[in-house]
């Protein structure tokens, strides 16, 4: 008998937020399926539902008509459900096999206390690394078994948690983001293992942005977006779907909000040039070299894991380049930390807001000032800077362009709405009365029409004269109002020019999902952009 594990109406909502609604779908023994979608739209919660991280908020997960939503992780993972996380999580002053022996520790009856009374005996130890060995061997991973984890490759060290879920004799595999920050050939190799995994019998849902890698492996594709199951099918049956694509590179543009782009980009208020950054053997940017002119509206576009977020961490000090140089203004940030940089006049909007909860609108708008105000006025308590005359006019701008802020403006900001969050965020970034705002994946998680308002808002700051750096993975969201943009894929930059050129250019398409437009099917009938001529003419 077929065994199969069902997602029945699986909704979970965070406060304000509603991460998935009602998403439903059933999974065959054997199967290998991608489960695929925007960042924010829901995939990370799905799997934490599945895998026991997280309860959901209504339906169930069943595994061959037995429930186990709610259950703990541990007993989820006992019962044959194990999953990889995108951290990771090794042991890395331990050998690889002996990281694949913790994993075997549940399904061997061991444990802490246990232990304690009763250490297991020679025999046992020996069997769960022999366990370990085949586990090893079935990754590719066997000769280095007696290496610390540290000191493997990107790669190996990927295949390495592989081996280790597989030591717990699951059979329904979950693996999440396992190509991520891979070269191309791990990602062969990694390939190789899956496929192997699957002909052996194991049940394999994994998760991915690396388009190519899915389309490559998966049989089956489920497609996520805010929180909605919108796509189920094969991979170009999905990636034709009118829908996917306009999950991942958005609506279709609002031309009458474009504007002529001047023939000539201004003059450089910011400029990187050959910038290389790496982790851990991965090469996060490649020799990315980019601009913003003074009052320009520059979009940074890609799919995830492109380099987006770690070239706004390189302009802002947070990680240090291997190579390359960074200079606002003309002057060199070679050496200057990060609150320098702020008072210089570089703001970010980061991802996901970071706001602080329990302090009031006006409150999380105060600590964005906290750069501008003197050194004798900190002491002061936030409501006693609002009524200093520096502040009082700086809060001018946020609360005038966002009128919603000065109407909850005694409100905390941990009881706001998405939009609000957000529209806060920009405002509190706005207070450092910046040369260049730079905003990170601002549409993330937002209803349409809050996403024109945010956008209405920024063209605002672009006829006021404030340079925008937009970094975005919703690419027809950025590109319909950039003066000029780049296109990230997997840490290089792959094409750039006029925001109104590279929305109709192939070179989009191919970096979020893989494939060359000009001989897929779905971009000759009409579902994806067309390739440019000259995108930087």
């Amino acid at each position: 008998m077929t065994m199969r594990l069902a997602v029945r109406d699986v909704s979970v909502r965070f406060q304000g937020l509603q991460a998935l609604r009602g998403v439903g779908f059933e999974l065959r023994q054997g199967e290998l399926t991608a489960l695929i979608g925007p960042n924010g739209a829901g995939k990370s919660t799905l799997i934490n539902v599945i895998s026991g991280e997280l309860r959901p908020t209504a339906g169930a997960v069943l595994l061959d008509d037995r429930e186990i939503s709610g259950l703990p992780a541990h007993a989820i993972s006992r019962i044959g459900v194990a999953r990889t996380f995108q951290g990771l999580e090794l042991f890395g002053s331990l050998s690889a096999r002996d990281n694949v022996v913790a994993g075997s520790v549940q399904r061997a009856g061991l444990g802490f206390w246990r232990n304690l009374v009763r250490p297991p005996r020679g025999a046992a130890t020996r069997r769960l690394e022999a366990a370990a060995q085949d586990a090893l061997d079935l990754v590719g991973l066997g000769h280095r078994a007696d290496d610390p984890a540290h000191i493997l490759p990107a790669g190996e060290q990927r295949l390495l948690a592989i081996a280790r879920v597989l030591a717990t004799d699951g059979r329904w595999l979950i693996l999440d983001e396992p190509g991520a920050g891979l070269n191309d050939v791990e990602k062969r190799a990694l390939a190789r293992v899956i496929r192997e995994l699957r002909r052996r019998g194991w049940t394999i849902l994994f998760v991915d942005h690396d388009m190519a890698l899915v389309g490559d492996l998966a049989e089956r594709l489920l497609v996520l977006d805010r929180g909605e199951l919108i796509a189920d099918g094969t991979a170009d049956r999905v990636r034709a779907e009118p829908r996917v694509v306009s999950a991942y590179l958005g609506v279709k543009p609002r031309r009458s909000s474009m504007r002529a782009a001047a023939p000539i980009r201004p003059p450089a208020l910011l400029e990187a040039q050959g910038l290389s950054i790496g982790y851990g053997g991965v090469q996060a940017l490649d020799r990315v070299s980019m601009r913003v002119g003074a009052g320009e509206l520059v979009a940074v576009i890609g799919a995830n894991g492109a380099g987006k977020s770690t070239l706004l961490k390189a302009l802002t000090g947070v990680v240090v380049p291997a190579a390359g140089t960074i200079h606002l203004d003309r002057a060199v940030l070679a050496g200057v930390r990060t609150a320098e940089r702020v008072r210089r006049g570089l703001s970010l909007v980061p991802e996901g807001r970071e706001l602080f909860g329990s302090l009031t609108v006006q409150e999380n708008l105060m600590v964005g000032a906290y750069s501008r105000v003197p050194r004798w006025a900190r002491s002061l308590p936030l409501g006693g800077l609002a009524a200093t005359s520096d502040i009082a006019r700086a809060l001018e701008r946020p609360y005038g362009l966002f009128p919603r802020l000065a109407e909850r403006r005694h409100q905390l900001a941990g009881s706001l709405s998405g939009g609000e969050g957000q529209m806060l965020a920009i405002g509190r970034a706005l207070m450092n009365q910046p040369l260049l705002l730079m905003l990170d994946e601002p549409s993330l998680g937002l209803a349409p029409q809050v996403i024109e308002e945010i956008l209405d808002a920024l063209l605002t700051l672009r006829r006021d004269g404030l340079a925008l750096l937009l970094v975005e993975q919703n690419a027809r969201t950025a590109l319909e109002i950039a003066d000029y943009a780049y296109v990230l894929e997997t840490g290089r930059l792959v094409a750039e020019g006029r925001g109104a050129q590279l929305l109709e250019a192939g070179a989009i398409a191919e970096a979020y999902f893989g494939f060359d437009r000009r001989t897929d099917p779905a971009a000759a009938a009409g579902h994806l952009p067309q390739p440019a001529h000259d995108l930087q003419s």
